[in-house]
Parts: C-alpha cells; structure tokens; sequence
C-alpha cells in the first residue's frame, strides 16, 4: 500500500460520507451502509497514523 496522504484520507473520507448520507432513507440499505462504515472507520484510522508520524 502507498503511504497514505492527509489530503487523500480526507478526499477518500468525503466520499465515503457523502456515499453514506445518499443511503439515508432507502430501504434496507444494510451490508451496503456496514462496509461504508467499516471502510471510512479505515480511513480514520490510517489518518491517525499518518498524524502520529508527522509529529516530531
């Protein structure tokens, strides 16, 4: 894996919550809105990292 980018987990973050909120009000959105959840708590996690290590 590339090392990941703040600006890239932000973008990747945006489009995992705008694909979340366009699953609002549908009908059993179910394993669809899970693996968004569990990818963008991924991408928060990754962003940790990347924050923790630009830390001097």
């Amino acid at each position: 894996m590339a090392a990941d980018t703040a600006r890239e987990l932000l973008e990747e973050g945006d489009r995992l919550v705008a694909q979340i909120h366009a699953l609002q009000g549908q009908p059993s959105p179910g394993v669809k809105l899970l693996t968004l959840y569990l990818r963008l708590e991924d991408v928060v996690a990754r962003a940790r990292v990347v924050l923790e290590e630009a830390q001097p």
